[in-house]
């Protein structure tokens, strides 16, 4: 049954300032979804892969606040030295930052967590990546992903549309953005269990700062 409410966000509101230092949505919501998992809540190690990891604020978030060891990939080198500069002594011996192509990872992962990337990938990379998660999500692991929405008020339409591709437009990347038609198909390999649309509207922090992304969290079948 795929569910269309957010798990409960547990994060503060109190605390207003920096919210760009802080771990986005999908980070939260793993990290609600892990805790209180049967399957997951008394594991001693869980093993995750963070694909496009950029400067590392989901990955040190996750490895503060779960038994973890993560791999992050990333492929940018300027993003990585700067994530790693975050970590610290105790996290280091936890988390990895690379500058690598996802396209070529072969272990297997309890976790596969992707935040903010598909949507800026061409269609060959899209399915690059659906193939990684089929390759490197153990059986009974679980994948996670934050993508935008057609709906999404602040690129959506804003410049011409790719020849042929409706829902992609050319921005310092190309933007594609997805319907859940879409990622229902895209993602047909797996079981998916939550499926809704967020609006993370920052005006406190950045007045033009408005998107409404897709969540999705899935198990292979």
């Amino acid at each position: 049954m795929v569910s269309n409410q957010p798990l409960r966000n547990s994060t503060s509101e109190s605390d207003k300032k920096a919210l760009a230092d802080k771990p986005g949505q999908l980070a939260i919501f793993a990290y609600n979804y892990l805790k209180e998992s049967q399957g997951f809540r008394n594991r001693k190690d869980i093993f995750i892969l963070d694909l496009g990891c950029g400067y590392g604020l989901d990955a040190v978030f996750l490895a503060r606040n779960l038994p973890c060891h993560i791999l992050g990939l990333d492929n940018s080198q300027a993003a990585i030295d700067i994530a790693r500069r975050s970590l610290g002594s105790e996290l280091e011996k936890r988390v990895e930052l690379l500058c690598y192509d996802f396209s070529d990872v072969s272990d297997k992962y309890d976790v596969i967590f992707v935040s903010n990337l598909y949507h800026l990938l061409k269609t060959d990379e899209m399915a690059k990546l659906r193939e990684t998660v089929k390759r490197c999500l153990k059986s009974d692991g679980v994948f996670f992903l934050s993508t935008f929405s057609v709906r999404d008020p602040q690129y959506f339409g804003k410049s011409g549309n790719l020849s042929g591709e409706t829902s992609s437009f050319p921005d310092e990347k190309c933007l594609h953005f997805f319907t859940r038609d879409e990622l229902e198909k895209d993602f047909e390999f797996l079981n998916i269990s939550a499926l809704y649309e967020l609006d993370n509207y920052q005006a406190h922090i950045n007045p033009g700062f408005n998107h409404i992304s897709w969540v999705l969290m899935g198990r292979l079948k």
